[in-house]
């Protein structure tokens, strides 16, 4: 009796453990555009042995199981991250609109004790994030990255509020550096990298570095472009990020987005990704791509018919807000997987604002986030 107790009750953490998704009829480590273009094969295959292994976080579970076809039907690919579908009208149309966003399972840790890449070339809090729409038959959807600066540096927790971050000076940087971009390019072709990390103090010799090896990678499907978001940012001016949107949006006007119609057909297809980060990949990150989310969602509901020429999502004010609680529900889970609390800056992906309780509210998270990344994260680890 004792025993099933404890059984019982280790079952029961894990169960309720927040972030963890399965499903038995739909396979959730691939995005739509990769599964459209599978080969029949593809299709008939178990949703294990399809599964991409990036995002497989019982993979190690499964493995025994994968030599037992009959078995397959149980063993379903768990992901870690965050899922939100909504129900949603505009113009009396309802489409249905849906928020994946999958951790990568390799380089797996939080914060401070895992910054940069290893020597396989997966990178720190890697997540993949696709914004799906479904109306009538009809599909789209966009996929951005985010990861940590893809080469081997680290931040270990001294007790210091914010500790220095380190690049190794023993690694050869580029190795591991050019295996994380060849991975990249290979799965989402085309990539632009936005680094918005400070260009001043401890985060400048970060930002020189991603500069400097983007630009001796010598690829042109490579990008760089750094937005110092807190300078340009500073003194509660946020509608400035909008010159970072209209930097990249001939670029994202060429990366496009994946879509099919009622009857199957594609239409368009993503060429390429924006790969953001900053020291986290969280608070800054997540802003960011809520508006170029935004931005690629506005184009799609036009050409769906959903919105009419020349009305605008930000003036649907039902959607506005279903869409900016679910982008910052999605900003709290990445951060409270990696960071241990809730995203900061989140009263501007609610709002579209920035306010003084909200400033007021992160620096209660950033005091929380300190004591758990120095004292607790060891553990966690």
């Amino acid at each position: 009796s004792q025993e099933n107790k404890t059984f019982l009750a280790m079952i029961n953490n894990v169960l309720t453990t927040d972030g963890f998704y399965f499903c038995t009829d739909f396979d959730l480590t691939h995005t739509l555009q990769r599964l459209a273009n599978t080969s029949p094969d593809f299709q008939e295959m178990s949703l294990l042995e399809r599964a991409d292994q990036r995002f497989v976080w019982n993979g190690n579970l499964l493995r025994e199981l994968a030599g037992q076809p009959e078995l397959h039907r149980f063993a379903l690919p768990v992901i870690h991250g965050f899922i939100v579908m909504k129900p949603c009208r505009i113009n009396g149309k309802i489409f249905e609109w849906i928020l994946i966003s999958r951790r990568s399972c390799f380089r797996a840790g939080v914060r401070y004790y895992v910054r940069g890449i290893d020597p396989e070339g997966h990178a720190a809090n890697f997540v993949e994030t696709e914004q799906i729409v479904l109306y009538e038959g009809a599909k789209a959807s966009f996929v951005q990255t985010r990861g940590s600066m893809p080469f081997y540096w680290s931040q270990r927790p001294n007790l210091k509020y914010k500790p220095k971050p380190v690049i190794s000076k023993t690694m050869n940087h580029m190795d591991g550096f050019q295996r994380h971009f060849d991975s990249q390019l290979l799965i989402y072709g085309k990539q632009t990298v936005l680094n918005l990390v400070n260009q001043k103090g401890s985060e400048k010799p970060l930002e020189e570095e991603f500069a400097k090896m983007s630009s001796g990678l010598n690829n042109g499907m490579l990008n760089y472009l750094a937005f110092d978001f807190h300078k340009e940012c500073s003194h509660m001016r946020w509608d400035r990020l909008q010159i970072l949107v209209d930097a990249v949006s001939e670029t994202q006007d060429e990366y496009g987005y994946f879509m099919v119609n009622s009857d199957g057909k594609i239409l368009t297809q993503q060429k390429g990704v924006f790969r953001s980060n900053c020291m986290d990949c969280l608070d800054r990150t997540n802003v960011i791509q809520s508006l170029l989310a935004r931005r690629s969602l506005q184009s799609q509901l036009q050409r769906m018919g959903v919105l009419n020429v020349g009305q605008r999502i930000d003036e649907q004010a039902e959607f506005e807000k279903v869409y900016k609680n679910a982008w910052a529900d999605n900003a709290n889970a990445c951060a409270v997987q990696y960071a241990g609390t809730g995203a900061l800056k989140t009263d501007f992906t609610r709002t579209g604002k920035r306010t003084r309780w909200g400033l007021l509210m992160d620096g209660w998270n950033s005091m929380i986030r300190y004591y758990k990344n120095n004292f607790s994260d060891g553990f966690r680890q």
